[in-house]
Parts: C-alpha cells; sequence; structure tokens
C-alpha cells in the first residue's frame, strides 16, 4: 500500500470487487477490503456484511452489458481515512454509468462506502 492506505483501498475496491463476476473470487476481495461490519449506501439501499455486498455487485454485473468494467476516471483525494474516487463504467470505448465513491477505512478496511450516481444524459 502506499502512504493513501484509504485510496489504495477504494481503488482495489473498484477493480477487485465491482469488476469481478466470479463470486467465489470476489467474497474473498471483500474479506480482504471491506471491514466485516461494513455498509455500502446506493441511493436507494443500504447493505451490511461480505455477503449482502457481494450479491449486490453480482446483481449489478449481470445487469451490464459484455465487456462491461468499472474504472477510476480523474484525481482521486484522501485523508484521515476518507477517500473520493471519480469512475466511469461500460464495454470498451463506452461509458453508460459514471459518478463518485466515497469510502470510510476503519482498522484498516474500508467500513462505509457511497456511491454517487451521475446523471444520464
Amino acid at each position: 500500500m502506499s502512504d493513501r492506505p484509504e485510496i489504495d483501498l477504494l481503488h482495489a475496491s473498484i477493480e477487485r470487487v465491482w469488476n469481478e463476476r466470479d463470486d467465489r473470487v470476489r467474497l474473498a476481495a471483500i474479506g480482504e477490503i471491506y471491514h466485516s461490519e461494513a455498509t455500502i449506501y446506493e441511493p436507494a439501499r443500504a447493505v451490511t456484511g461480505h455477503q449482502a455486498i457481494s450479491d449486490v455487485v453480482a446483481g449489478v454485473l449481470a445487469d451490464m452489458p459484455p465487456g462491461f468494467r468499472f474504472e477510476i476516471d480523474g484525481p482521486d483525494l484522501g485523508h484521515h481515512g476518507v477517500a473520493t474516487a471519480r469512475w466511469k463504467g461500460g464495454p470498451p470505448g463506452e461509458v453508460i454509468v459514471s459518478g463518485v465513491d466515497v469510502a470510510r477505512e476503519k482498522d484498516g478496511k474500508i467500513i462505509e462506502h457511497y456511491f454517487f450516481f451521475n446523471p444520464v444524459s
């Protein structure tokens, strides 16, 4: 990890959790990145716990087209255990969703993860 562990955790979440289609691999990554009491907050719901987070990710990815991936899109910020990262998602060469994530870490893992989505044009 770098000298910005909260940013490293958020980047790892986007890459290793939100892009992982294999349930077992994703759940193992969640265990490494997310606190056991972690909650993710989307505009319409909040879920707590590793399995619940994995189930949300599986549902999101199941609704996406082939080749869909999330990636960091722009500068990130972080200090005192809180990080933000801009992201975009879509198949190669296309963006179908974008937004900003905010995560707070506790004991070296993400404890709260908030998702903010840009309006669809």
